[in-house]
C-alpha cells in the first residue's frame, strides 16, 4: 500500500485543471475508479449522454437519497456533452484541438474553459450545500438556471 492508493482527491488537478471532465475525475478519485470500472463501462457507448447520466444517477444513489444532489449529479452529463461539443466545434474552426492552439487566442479559450468549469461546479455544488430538491431549484431558479440555459 502505498498514498496512491488512498488518495481521494487531488484539489490541484481539480481546481487548477480548466476541462469539466478532469475536474470530475479528480475528487472522490477512489469512487470515481470504482464507478468507471463498474457502472459507466456497461453503458450504451453509442449513447455517451445517456452512459453518463446512468454514472451520474449510480454516483447519486451512493451519496444518499437527498434530492438536490441528485438534481446536481443528473445535471453533469448536460455539461459533459456541452463541453465536449465546445471542443471538438472550436477544434474544427482552428484546425488543432484546443490543448495545442497557441498564441493569445489558445490562452484566452483555455482560460475561458477553466473559469466556465470553475462557475459550473460553483453551480451544481448548491445541490450538496442545500440537499433538498426544493431548495436546490429555488436557487437556480433565483438565477435564472443559467447553469442549466449556458450548456444548452
Amino acid at each position: 500500500w502505498d498514498f496512491e492508493t488512498i488518495r481521494t482527491v487531488d484539489p490541484w488537478g481539480t481546481e487548477r485543471g480548466r476541462r469539466f471532465r478532469g475536474g470530475l475525475r479528480r475528487w472522490n478519485m477512489t469512487v470515481q475508479w470504482w464507478l468507471a470500472a463498474y457502472v459507466h463501462r456497461r453503458g450504451p457507448r453509442q449513447y455517451p449522454v445517456i452512459r453518463n447520466a446512468w454514472t451520474m444517477l449510480a454516483s447519486a444513489y451512493w451519496h444518499g437519497l437527498h434530492g438536490g444532489q441528485h438534481l446536481a449529479f443528473l445535471s453533469v452529463p448536460l455539461w459533459l456533452a456541452a463541453e465536449a461539443a465546445a471542443e471538438a466545434a472550436l477544434g474544427a474552426h482552428f484546425g488543432v484541438p484546443l490543448e495545442r492552439l497557441g498564441g493569445w487566442k489558445g490562452s484566452l479559450l483555455r482560460g475561458g474553459q477553466w473559469f466556465l468549469k470553475m462557475r459550473a461546479f460553483e453551480y451544481l455544488s448548491m445541490g450538496f450545500v442545500l440537499r433538498g430538491a426544493a431548495a436546490t431549484l429555488r436557487f437556480w431558479a433565483s438565477v435564472h438556471f443559467c447553469g442549466h440555459l449556458l450548456p444548452l
